[in-house]
């Protein structure tokens, strides 16, 4: 396929599911939507705002974490493409989520958000520890996620331990961060402002109007609604690769 990269057996059926994952782990399968040399790329390890990446034909490299998290409004990777999983002997340790139990039939009902939210998984009530016997609970289990159905999971070791290595979230519409170069329009009066230096440790930050250097409110600008858009400031894009490095620095402070 001219541009683009065709499938082989080997790759695997993808994903039970296409929706983009809302964090990224290892072993995670991705593939570049755009580029010349599209090649699959499986997450190895995450640092900060960088993950590291093994390609399918044996380089490795660093992605930043932002354009792997990445989605449109229809929930698609609008970089990447998520399409699966590595395949591992035990499986995955994933979040699950006790739909409802009936202690009379001695079945409960699971749903693994990462395997596929959609799914009802019943299973004997045997499988869960006794604090996770109640509709509702939220723990994690052992599963193969690479399966395309049920039966293929193998659900085991069912514990009320959280999942680790998973990767912040994207930050949604709005940033959560200030950085150089962001652009935003104040909604009262529809002026636009461009960041210059930003001091996090300043309740004030500068920026350009267009005509002179002002001082905004840093907490005003970061100020979201309900549905996650900017309630006094609207994000109008930049500052892209500054807003990671300062990720990146806030991450590394110690606590």
């Amino acid at each position: 396929m001219a541009g683009g990269h065709s499938l082989n057996i080997k790759q695997g059926p993808g994903p039970r599911t296409p929706s983009h994952p809302p964090h990224i782990r290892a072993g995670q399968l991705f593939f570049p939507r755009r580029g010349a040399q599209r090649l699959r790329l499986t997450i190895k390890s995450i640092d900060g705002e960088w993950v590291r990446v093994a390609r399918e034909d044996g380089s490795e490299g660093n992605v930043a974490l932002d354009q792997l998290l990445a989605r449109d409004e229809a929930g698609n990777g609008v970089h990447y493409r998520f399409h699966g999983w590595k395949r591992l002997p035990r499986g995955y340790r994933t979040e699950m989520i006790v739909a409802s139990v009936s202690e009379e039939d001695a079945r409960c009902v699971l749903v693994l958000p990462e395997w596929d939210p959609s799914a009802e998984i019943e299973e004997s009530l045997s499988a869960l520890p006794a604090d996770l016997r109640e509709s509702g609970s939220a723990g994690s289990c052992r599963a193969d996620l690479t399966s395309q159905s049920v039966a293929g999971l193998s659900i085991h070791a069912c514990s009320t331990t959280k999942v680790r290595g998973l990767s912040r979230k994207a930050g949604g519409q709005h940033p959560d961060i200030l950085a150089e170069g962001q652009e935003y329009r104040r909604r009262s009066d529809r002026m636009k402002f461009r960041l210059l230096d930003v001091d996090p440790d300043s309740p004030t930050v500068p920026a350009w109007n267009g005509t002179r250097v002002v001082r905004l409110s840093a907490s005003r600008i970061l100020v979201v609604r309900s549905d996650g858009t900017g309630m006094h400031y609207e994000y109008a894009g930049g500052g892209v690769a500054a807003t990671r490095r300062r990720r990146s620095q806030r991450s590394s402070r110690p606590r």
